[in-house]
């Protein structure tokens, strides 16, 4: 039997996982908090996860790497083969030991663009799970009186962080559509069971094509640090295995 899935792509205007994004308001969440991250139950919902170029060698050891078909084509990692995130069980933990995406580390804050601010604006997901409007012992607040509390400062610097690794992830990907290294896939995994899982609306960084290019992109490649993301992002091909044993493991326990 074969099952055909698509990579996932977003449907809904808000960004994947976020539900009800408000800007931080010293006002308006003058007694909220924000309870321990320990659920990851909210990312078990996907087959992909966006990810930034600085994290190709972590993610590389565990998932395959891929790239969106859109006008830019942005990284991601493939953490199921159908609409489900094969590292998140059913507590909400994530797999041990597995590299977990800083997309997914950030949440629930997010940098949103406010247009009437003319300027990105730190929000935070108040449709999250551990967050709490009247915060609590176990919820620290997100601020103390009108100024940010530490937790509060420390999602900024992380977002800030996160959104400059995307603003350079985006830029090497217009480099790689220019180099024309990228191309469209569609994987056809085999279980054990004999059941075969179709995942298209991707693609992929081609050997033969890294392979051609002129002697001066791969200097300018090499120099500016491209190549080895390149490698990165081959080598994690090594991971649709792993995807199919968890997928005949998932599927047996079921």
């Amino acid at each position: 039997m074969n099952t055909s899935q698509a990579f996932s792509a977003e449907q809904s205007p808000l960004p994947m996982f976020f539900h009800a994004p408000q800007p931080l308001d010293p006002r308006r969440h003058a007694n909220a908090g924000l309870m321990a991250m320990k659920d990851l139950s909210f990312a078990k919902g996907t087959n992909s996860i966006a990810i930034n170029a600085v994290e190709f060698f972590e993610a590389a050891k565990h998932y395959p790497i891929v790239f969106s078909n859109g006008e830019i084509p942005m990284p991601g990692v493939i953490v199921g083969l159908e609409q489900q995130n094969y590292f998140v069980d059913r507590r909400g933990q994530w797999k041990a030991e597995a590299y977990i995406p800083a997309y997914v580390r950030k949440y629930p804050f997010l940098f949103l663009d406010i247009p009437e601010e003319q300027q990105l604006v730190l929000c935070v997901d108040e449709g999250a799970a551990q967050f709490k409007q009247q915060g609590g012992k176990d919820a620290p607040p997100l601020f103390s009186g009108a100024a940010p509390s530490a937790l509060c400062n420390n999602a900024l610097e992380f977002c800030k962080a996160y959104h400059q690794h995307f603003l350079n992830t985006q830029a090497l990907a217009i480099d790689l559509q220019r180099a024309g290294v990228l191309e469209p896939m569609q994987s056809a995994t085999k279980l054990a069971n004999g059941r075969t899982i179709n995942l298209s609306g991707f693609s992929v960084v081609d050997e033969k094509k890294l392979a051609e290019l002129p002697d001066a992109v791969v200097l300018d490649f090499h120099r500016r640090g491209i190549l080895p993301l390149l490698y990165a992002a081959l080598m994690s091909g090594s991971n649709w295995k792993k995807l199919a044993d968890m997928a005949f493991n998932l599927e047996s326990a079921a």
